[in-house]
C-alpha cells in the first residue's frame, strides 16, 4: 500500500511539475501570440524535471500606453508530459520579468478543475501589467509555483525556473498618452 501511494505521488508531481512550467508566457499586444519556453521544474518525490511549454498569450488592448493596466490571458495548449493519475484541482502562479525602458514583474495566477488520467494538462492564467515609462518592453518568463490536488496524495507543489538564457516571449512598444 505505502508502494502505491509513494508511486501516485511520484507521478502526480510529474504532473504538478509540467502544469507549472505551463504557466508561464509574456504577452503580445491585441493578438496571440505563440511562444515555446523550456524550465527545470522541482517535484516532489521525483526532484528536477526538465518541461517545455507550448501556450498562447493574448492582451486585452491593441496598444499598450503608459499609466493604461493589460490585462493578460495565457492559454497553455501543450506540455510534454500527461497525468498518469487523476489530478482533483490545481491552482498556479506565474511571474514575468518585464525588462526595457523599465524593469519590472507581475503576477499571472489560474486555477483549474480536475484532469483525468493521460490527458494532457491545459489551462488559463490571467493578469495585468500596468506600463510606466513609454519605449519598448521585453517579456520573459520568471519562476512558477504550480500546486495540484491529488487524492490519494493530497496537495503537492512543484517549483520551476526557466532555464537560461531566457527566450524573449513579447515585445511591445508603450506609447506616451
Amino acid at each position: 500500500m505505502i508502494k502505491s501511494i509513494g508511486r501516485h505521488a511520484l507521478t502526480a508531481a510529474t504532473t504538478i511539475t509540467l502544469s507549472g512550467a505551463a504557466v508561464v508566457a509574456p504577452y503580445g499586444p491585441a493578438e496571440a501570440s505563440s511562444f515555446s519556453a523550456t524550465y527545470t521544474c522541482t517535484v516532489p518525490v521525483l526532484g528536477s524535471r526538465p518541461v517545455t511549454i507550448n501556450g498562447r498569450l493574448t492582451a486585452s488592448a491593441d496598444q499598450a500606453t503608459v499609466g493604461r493596466p493589460l490585462r493578460f490571458h495565457l492559454r497553455i495548449s501543450r506540455l510534454n508530459l500527461r497525468t498518469p493519475v487523476p489530478i482533483d484541482s490545481w491552482t498556479a502562479v506565474a511571474e514575468i520579468d518585464v525588462n526595457g525602458a523599465r524593469t519590472g514583474s507581475f503576477r499571472m495566477t489560474g486555477t483549474g478543475g480536475p484532469v483525468t488520467p493521460r490527458e494532457p494538462i491545459s489551462g488559463d492564467l490571467f493578469g495585468s501589467w500596468t506600463p510606466r515609462t513609454p519605449g519598448t518592453a521585453r517579456f520573459r518568463g520568471a519562476n512558477v509555483a504550480l500546486t495540484a490536488r491529488v487524492a490519494r496524495v493530497g496537495q503537492l507543489t512543484a517549483a520551476c525556473t526557466p532555464t537560461t538564457p531566457r527566450p524573449v516571449m513579447e515585445t511591445v512598444t508603450v506609447l506616451q498618452p
